[in-house]
């Protein structure tokens, strides 16, 4: 029954060998390019009906389609040689070729040439009588085709699908397979296809005993194959017509029928149907007591027994000499695999030696940056410590020289009044003792004693300009506005909003100086006409904030902080920021100057 699949397998590739002798003569006459050189010979693989033709041409295409990339035509190949060698009966050969088809084309997303492959595989394990294995990719290559495959190929998978359930006793599966591939055929007008439904189907029946429905669909399977001269169906269906009638004890319609399938697998050279109808008919013909008959028919049937056998045998050698040299190429392959793991081996640790040097380079190379940036930044912070020193070396500095001022204020002012304030009294006491008349200019230096008591008291109150012990910081900063305003044609604007409790004599002396030194800057520099000076404590915050700002024409703050002279914009920065403040300038001409510092006061106690 083998030949029953590979009859419809041939029908469908449509086989004609006329069209493959007239494709190579296109082939020898003509210098194709490549692509229609494999498309040539792609064709003539299908329509040869020759296994060796097949693989003479199939081994030439995958060459020519190996060296121009094209996986497509490799895939078909490999698919034209595994049929081939499964027709020559190197069943193991033709599953090798026909499972490289598969992975190829599965590989490429190829998957009708993918389902093709496992329908193949599937009929070469059906010819091997490997029925359950068949069934696996009988059903892969299905559930492929029902995505991507078309009908034709569908309905044929179907159908071999069917008779391996057949083979395997499996009646209602092989039914219900053979339900759907027939109206696929109908639908494609595949007469073949139709045919071998229905016989095929005659068959079920009969393992079911349905009797009445078997002769009628094997003659009629015959009858629409008759006129397609598919001789290879038509046999096998005799054949089984022979059996069905001998069974039934119809002798004559047996022999009738069993005699035509003898010829037509004469014709084809199918020597395992020869040899079953030969059985057949011996047997026929000795229930007719015609013995010389049977004893033809039984002599033939060794003969071609014998025949298999030998063949078999043959294939068998074959078989065992191809897997010697298959095996002896593995070792070789094996050999040379091992040398190449070795020399990969060798090259990934040549590699990895490398890597692990450069990476060490690497490592000791950022070792030393990291030390040499340590050490930069310990010299930095060390820079950094000293300058930090230094400044408050001279805060302190500066404030030992703004005490020692405001000492050596005190006691000329002291001087000024005790000393040279008692002794332009006693003057002035003793000159209105005199009789105004007894000197000539008495007027005059009345005068000009009054005005020497003036000199000497304004004086000695400037120089103890200050803080007084009795009023504190606002009424000392508002007697000095008040001064300036009287003394200079300066609008000047005072603001203080102090804290609840006292922050300190030496606080308060220090934002004294400090307002005093911006006002005096003012003075000599700013050349404004208007100035205002606002104080603020923040005693949520601990903080007194003091803003002086003028309209006058504004300086450079980078240039003034350079120049030192006197206490200097520089010295005001060093000591605010000694007792961790904070000070601003914002200084152009449009606008003026705006000092803004930020003092941390901390409570008297």
């Amino acid at each position: 029954m083998c030949c029953l699949l590979l009859s419809l397998c041939h029908a469908l590739l449509g086989q004609d060998q006329d069209k493959a002798d007239s494709l190579k003569a296109l082939l020898g006459k003509r210098n194709l390019p490549g692509h229609d050189e494999m498309a040539i010979m792609a064709k003539i693989s299908t329509y040869s009906s020759s296994p060796d033709e097949v693989l003479l041409y199939a081994n030439r295409l995958l060459v020519l389609a190996a060296q121009n990339k094209k996986p497509h035509y490799m895939v078909e190949a490999y698919h034209y040689k595994g049929v081939a060698y499964r027709l020559k009966g190197d069943l193991k050969i033709a599953l090798k070729n026909l499972f490289a088809s598969a992975t190829l084309a599965a590989a490429n997303k190829l998957f009708e040439l993918e389902a093709e492959a496992y329908g193949e595989i599937a009929n070469t394990y059906t010819a091997n009588k490997d029925y359950k294995n068949a069934l696996v990719y009988n059903k892969k290559a299905i559930a492929i085709m029902r995505v991507h495959g078309n009908n034709e190929r569908l309905a044929a998978n179907l159908l071999n699908t069917g008779y391996n359930y057949y083979l395997l006793n499996e009646l209602d599966s092989a039914m219900k397979m053979y339900n759907e591939a027939e109206p696929l055929f109908i639908d494609l007008n595949l007469t073949v296809g139709i045919a071998y439904i229905i016989g095929n189907r005659a068959l079920v029946y009969w393992k079911q005993g349905k009797y009445a429905n078997v002769e009628k669909d094997l003659l009629r399977a015959i009858a629409m194959l008759q006129p397609l001269d598919d001789r290879f169906g038509m046999a096998d269906y005799h054949n089984y017509l022979g059996s069905f009638y001998a069974q039934r004890g119809e002798t004559d319609k047996a022999i009738e029928h069993t005699l035509k399938a003898r010829d037509m697998a004469k014709g084809l050279n199918l020597k395992e149907q020869m040899r079953d109808a030969s059985l057949l008919l011996s047997q026929l013909y000795e229930a007719k007591r015609e013995y010389q008959k049977a004893y033809i028919y039984k002599s033939l049937y060794v003969v071609y027994h014998d025949s298999i056998e030998n063949t078999e045998n043959t294939k068998q050698i074959a078989n065992l000499r191809t897997e010697f040299e298959v095996n002896l190429k593995e070792k070789e392959i094996a050999l040379l695999e091992k040398r190449q793991l070795l020399n990969r081996i060798y090259i990934i640790i040549t590699v990895s030696l490398l890597l692990i040097s450069v990476l060490l380079l690497l490592y000791f190379r950022q070792r030393f940056t990291n030390v040499r940036l340590l050490a930069d930044n310990e010299r930095k912070e060390h820079s950094e410590k000293i300058k930090t020193l230094l400044s408050a070396q001279e805060t302190r500095t500066l404030q030992s020289i703004i005490q020692g001022q405001e000492k050596e204020r005190k006691r000329i002012a002291q001087e000024l009044h005790n000393h040279f304030g008692s002794l332009m009294a006693t003057i002035k006491v003793n000159l209105n003792a005199i009789d105004e008349h007894a000197i000539f200019n008495y007027h005059t230096l009345t005068t000009l004693v009054d005005q020497a008591c003036a000199d000497v008291r304004n004086l000695s109150h400037a120089l103890n300009m200050g803080i007084s012990g009795n009023f504190g910081l606002v009424p000392a900063l508002k007697e000095l506005t008040v001064h300036i305003q009287q003394s200079n044609e300066l609008d000047v604007e005072f603001s203080a909003a102090m804290c609840s409790e006292q922050i300190g004599s030496e606080n308060e002396l220090f934002i004294y100086r400090i307002v005093q030194e911006l006002l005096s800057n003012v003075l000599k520099h700013s050349g404004a006409t208007k100035l205002s000076v606002l104080l603020t404590c923040f005693d949520e915050l601990g903080l007194i904030n003091i803003i002086v700002q003028d309209n006058g024409k504004g300086f450079n703050v980078k240039q003034a902080m350079k120049n030192n002279a006197g206490m200097g914009l520089q010295g005001l920065e060093d000591m605010v920021a000694n007792r961790h403040g904070d000070i601003k300038f914002d200084s152009n001409p449009a606008s003026g100057t705006t000092v803004i510092i930020d003092l941390p006061i901390n409570p008297a106690a």
